[in-house]
């Protein structure tokens, strides 16, 4: 692609899609070619609906240079672009998804990658099917505290992990175009939208587990809104993973990771600041500080990357996007039921 700079086309325009914009808009490698909404273009010059955390998109932002759309498929028919990035509600992932796929563009889609398996199998066989790369949009896995844990437990700084628990809280969503993060029919609630991230980065950790107990509450989406799951291993291991969005306002967003392992203990919070504490026996914990780039802008510059070098994309694997649905699926089947649950093995495809 020589020093072409790659051209996205970002398909809607709330809280992420403004997101997307401000990150690739003055990006060394790439640039917005065009933008597509029914209902935010208007107010791009506008400072933007603060979703759960603050981010370049809250703004006022240019469309000079920028092809604005209503209509998706205008967008999809503009030859200026190289990338669809998809930053719709969940519904519409895997129909917009499969339309770009299909029109020779690469994807970058947001997550969860849908609601249903079955639209994540579609969506996989079209990206097969057409040559192109599809990457869905897990960007915890790219936040510089979570990337440097996951660094410090491959490379053995805590011998071996034997409790993983992860936590994310927030409260009710108030930003969605039309409410719909809260409605769970769109969203798939909490459980699917918020707690799906967790989901993920326990399974790129500890893997897929063998089994999974979980209890929750049903919240104002009218789907799960608020989950404690424990994954257990055969070997003994095991993730708490906790999220939802039940905190009363104003309650602010909040992640948290510990990973204990036989050699030591990695403990970060967002309110604590952006240092992660590495205990190890010592009379103190040590202090480790992180890039403070926020995990959007580090997603992207990945993706870019490997696009333009013509490198496969290894990170956030469509195949990995679809095990973290179908497990949050069985993290709600055992909410309801009561039961622990079994992990089918089918679940397990690839482990990236």
């Amino acid at each position: 692609m020589g020093s072409k700079k790659l051209s996205f086309g970002i398909c809607g325009f709330g809280f992420m899609g403004r997101t997307y914009f401000a990150h690739l808009s003055n990006h060394p490698r790439a640039r917005v070619a065009a933008v597509c909404s029914k209902n935010n273009i208007k107010r791009a010059d506008q400072e933007g609906e603060v979703g759960n955390l603050r981010t370049a998109g809250d703004k006022a932002l240019s469309l000079e240079g920028v092809n604005v759309y209503e209509d998706v498929d205008d967008l999809i028919a503009d030859e200026s672009v190289d990338v669809v990035a998809i930053t719709l509600p969940t519904p519409m992932h895997a129909d917009i998804t499969v339309q770009a796929l299909e029109s020779g563009r690469h994807v970058i889609c947001e997550k969860p990658m849908a609601l249903r398996l079955r639209q994540c199998d579609r969506m996989i066989r079209t990206a097969e099917k057409a040559g192109r790369t599809l990457m869905i949009a897990q960007c915890v896995r790219f936040w510089p505290q979570y990337e440097r844990i996951k660094q410090i437990v491959d490379d053995g700084g805590v011998g071996d992990v034997k409790v993983l628990t992860l936590r994310r809280m927030s409260e009710p969503p108030g930003h969605s175009v039309g409410n719909w993060l809260l409605n769970h029919k769109l969203s798939g609630g909490a459980i699917l939208d918020m707690h799906v991230h967790d989901i993920d980065y326990a399974r790129c950790l500890l893997g897929v587990p063998d089994n999974i107990h979980a209890r929750g509450h049903v919240g104002p989406s009218g789907g799960i809104d608020q989950v404690t799951a424990t994954w257990g291993y055969a070997d003994g291991r095991y993730a708490i993973v906790e999220g939802g969005w039940l905190y009363q306002a104003p309650w602010p967003f909040e992640m948290q990771i510990l990973v204990q392992g036989t050699e030591g203990t990695l403990d970060w919070s967002m309110v604590r600041g952006p240092k992660i504490l590495h205990y190890a026996g010592g009379p103190s914990a040590r202090e480790i500080e992180v890039d403070e780039t926020d995990g959007w802008q580090r997603e992207l510059d990945y993706f870019i990357e490997c696009i333009i070098e013509g490198k496969p994309v290894e990170r956030c694997l469509p195949d990995t996007s679809r095990i973290n649905i179908a497990l949050a699926h069985l993290e709600r089947r055992a909410v309801r039921t009561g039961r622990v649950l079994s992990v089918p093995g089918s679940v397990a495809r690839r482990q990236v």
